[in-house]
């Protein structure tokens, strides 16, 4: 008879993250826990969890928040991650609560492979995770304005000669991908990203005003949970010739 075995390494994010959240059984978190602290890489991925869980409460306590979060730019957030889904829908799960020890498997798949699937899946996570924590340090931005909603967002972003992108103006852009011209194809945009040197996830992308002249404003994945890397462009940009116009790190 086949009887339920505790989840193995590689572990999911979904796991790992009820797993934080103490969303599992008193049972089997009492049988992950000692498992899980011996995984360097679902160590890593709790450690991250636990500073974003951190940065939110203090932002919590920051009297600088006047403003909630826009409702659009909550819209498409939330839009955003619920889109990224599982990494491999197609296949198997990496980490199955209800894996069993007796059922035997008719498949084989290499330890390199399992391994490819776990990093997708704590990749997106981790994408998921830095949008949400960049989008609450935004909030810090935003002042008091009698003449403006706080629910209002330009379809089109306007940086001034000489300033620099503004974290709150960037992070507007967040689950948009309204972008005209050859950018508006999902291959140029990702040639253009290349060619500027970044392999990261996309997280949204604008036209813009950047000083004056018409631009393109790229959002991408940052290098670590809650950062986010903007980067502008000409609307010429292309795998060819990337004519970045400025990089800006938020969070």
């Amino acid at each position: 008879m086949a009887t339920r075995s505790v989840p193995q390494p590689p572990y999911s994010a979904e796991l790992l993250a009820d797993l934080h959240a103490d969303n599992l059984s008193r049972e089997l978190s009492e049988q992950l826990w000692p498992a899980v602290h011996g995984d360097p890489e679902a160590q890593r991925y709790l450690r991250s969890l636990d500073e974003v869980s951190a940065h939110l409460r203090a932002l919590g306590r920051d009297d600088r928040i006047i403003h909630p979060m826009p409702d659009d730019v909550a819209s498409r957030l939330w839009q955003w991650a619920e889109e990224l889904g599982p990494a491999e829908s197609d296949q198997e799960p990496t980490a199955r609560v209800h894996e069993t020890l007796a059922t035997p498997t008719t498949s084989v798949v290499s330890l390199g492979e399992r391994r490819r699937r776990r990093m997708r899946v704590l990749t997106a996570a981790a994408a998921a995770v830095a949008v949400i924590a960049c989008a609450a340090i935004a909030i810090t931005a935003v002042r008091q304005d009698s003449t403006v909603s706080p629910t209002a967002a330009p379809t089109t972003a306007d940086v001034a000669p000489g300033k620099d992108l503004d974290s709150t103006v960037a992070l507007g852009a967040l689950g948009r991908h309204d972008v005209r011209g050859p950018l508006a194809d999902a291959t140029e945009l990702a040639g253009c990203v290349a060619a500027a040197g970044y392999d990261r996830t996309v997280l949204g992308s604008t036209d813009i005003a950047f000083r004056g002249t018409e631009a393109v404003l790229i959002l991408l994945a940052g290098t670590a949970p809650g950062k986010i890397t903007a980067l502008v462009v000409e609307p010429g940009c292309t795998a060819a010739e990337p004519r970045v116009l400025t990089v800006t790190d938020i969070g």
